[in-house]
């Protein structure tokens, strides 16, 4: 068990503290790393009388920005501090922390004084205590308006700088396409990758002799062709025993104009800074490179193969069946698709095993009624709900015994936090005294460090008393609320999303027409 009300320092640094690329000077590369800005808070914590001597945890985020609140290191710091495990908080300067004013503006003003967190910022000559009962000071207002204000402006430089490597003809996206590699020696260029080439030349003469994608697909199978997979990461065990080649996977090559040699960038813009969702940008206005790398096809034979694109597809919108996603075939264990009806209802709504065609199992279940399959789904899941109803009713039994259980822990946390509040008062009278050098440092720190063991071993009982009259409430309001949920599931007429959403977790069909559910146990758990 971690010990509670621990000291935190957060350390971050980030492409922006580069300031583009290295230009930044050798003093400024050292002043913003990661070792010297653990340095200098350590030094600060030994220097301070009341921060000496207590226990000290480590958030860091290396190469993550500022502008959002999106860092692991600074998450898990956070879910501690709702944890009462942090007392006090420091950093190199507030943009460490944060470079939106007002985001910051809300932790410093409202967040940390309401969890009783001390937040400090060296290099800006913050301390909250300081500020205690009041609102941030001007001057730190200003201050962290102008982190903000830095960040955006930062951030359009990066972006500039981006675009213009890519104008450049430099590669500088993440995975280059199949058949393609990094070059090792020249850095931001592509080079073609001779075995992955000869799968994807391979590819396009098949297209050319008029092969349909899903033929390819077969031919590439019964060749035991390695997928892309397969061949970037030989290390790695496939999920399914059948790991192969798509009709899809086949498309995306065929329609990919990366292998004309052409390279094209500017298909998205980001919503805002620091944001991570994008704005389609229309195919028109995409920025387009020819000849930026060697082709693995000719214009012609890429013409021959284009009848794949997507734009020329007539695939249609079609329905969705609540079991879709959630179905699975007994013979290959690939997920199962579904048609809805054609032909004038000839051809009725079913499900069917899109992998047959290429793998050829026997066993593989070609079709399966919809209706029959909902109706079976749905018997199935009314006998479900029944025998869930049984063991919930004979749970109530306990009820008495949690609810005197519940008033304990309640009884007991509440005491075990009055103690810890009347600690906490004994330790700042005691900082006060020893301020005022009514007290020598010794004695303070004797004293204070006893209070600190007394106050951790409370902070551990508290959190063990917390958890347990937590799971305890679960557990005690849980077959009430089962119970109506039970009630409402039971008198739905027709098999919802909703219902398989929150009890299927999977359902298996085999050829001779068997089904085997496999239930969801979030709701109601066993």
């Amino acid at each position: 068990m971690t010990d509670s009300r621990k000291i935190a320092i957060y350390l971050r640094l980030s492409i922006e503290d580069d300031a583009l690329d290295g230009k930044a000077s050798t003093e400024q590369r050292e002043s913003n790393s990661i070792s010297n800005q653990r340095k200098m808070l350590l030094d600060y914590i030994r220097n301070d009388a009341e921060l000496m001597g207590q226990e000290v945890a480590e958030f860091c985020d290396d190469g993550f920005s500022g502008t959002n609140m999106d860092r692991p290191g600074l998450q898990e710091m956070l879910k501690q501090v709702k944890q009462s495990k942090i007392s006090c908080i420091l950093v190199k300067d507030m943009s460490r922390f944060a470079r939106d004013y007002i985001e910051l503006g809300d932790y410093l003003n409202q967040i940390f004084p309401f969890m009783g967190v001390r937040f400090i910022a060296v290099n800006d000559h913050y301390d909250s205590r300081e500020h205690e009962g009041s609102t941030t000071p001007l001057d730190t207002a200003f201050q962290t308006l102008l982190y903000d204000l830095y960040s955006k402006d930062i951030s359009v430089k990066v972006k500039t700088s981006f675009q213009n490597k890519c104008a450049n003809g430099e590669y500088v996206f993440g995975q280059v396409p199949f058949g393609y590699a990094k070059s090792e020696i020249e850095k931001n260029t592509v080079i073609v990758n001779e075995k992955e080439a000869e799968i994807v030349r391979h590819i396009f003469s098949l297209a050319e002799k008029g092969m349909s994608s899903t033929q390819i697909a077969k031919e590439l199978i019964a060749k035991q062709t390695p997928t892309v997979t397969q061949m970037r990461h030989p290390e790695r065990k496939m999920e399914r025993e059948h790991h192969t080649w798509s009709n899809t996977a086949v498309r995306r090559i065929l329609n990919n104009r990366f292998y004309l040699g052409e390279i094209a960038y500017g298909k998205s813009v980001r919503k805002s800074v620091g944001s991570k969702n994008g704005i389609a940008v229309p195919k028109e206005e995409w920025k387009v490179i020819t000849d930026h790398h060697e082709p693995l096809v000719t214009p012609e034979v890429f013409a021959l193969a284009s009848a794949y694109r997507p734009e020329q597809s007539t695939k249609r919108k079609r329905e969705k069946h609540p079991l879709t996603g959630k179905i699975y075939c007994g013979g290959c264990g690939y997920a199962i698709n579904y048609k809805p009806q054609r032909n004038n209802g000839k051809m009725p709504n079913h499900f069917w095993c899109r992998k047959h065609s290429l793998l050829q199992i026997p066993d593989c279940c070609t079709y399966f009624r919809a209706d029959i399959l909902e109706e079976i789904v749905l018997t199935e899941l009314y006998r479900e709900l029944m025998r869930r109803g049984d063991l919930i009713k004979q749970r109530e039994s306990l009820e008495q015994f949690q609810k005197e259980e519940w008033n304990r822990l309640n009884k007991e946390l509440g005491n075990y936090r009055m103690q810890y509040r009347s600690l906490q008062t004994e330790k700042d009278t005691l900082y006060e005294n020893y301020a005022v050098k009514q007290i020598e440092a010794g004695e303070y720190r004797s004293r204070a460090d006893g209070i600190a063991l007394q106050m951790q071993e409370l902070s551990r009982k508290i959190e063990e008393t917390e958890l347990a009259f937590s799971r305890l409430t679960e557990e005690y309001n849980q077959p009430k609320q089962d119970m109506k949920e039970i009630i409402r599931f039971s008198q739905m007429e027709k098999l919802t999303q909703e219902a398989v959403d929150v009890f299927i977790k999977k359902v298996i069909i085999y050829r001779d027409k068997r089904v085997e559910i496999e239930w969801n146990y979030a709701f109601g758990e066993e």
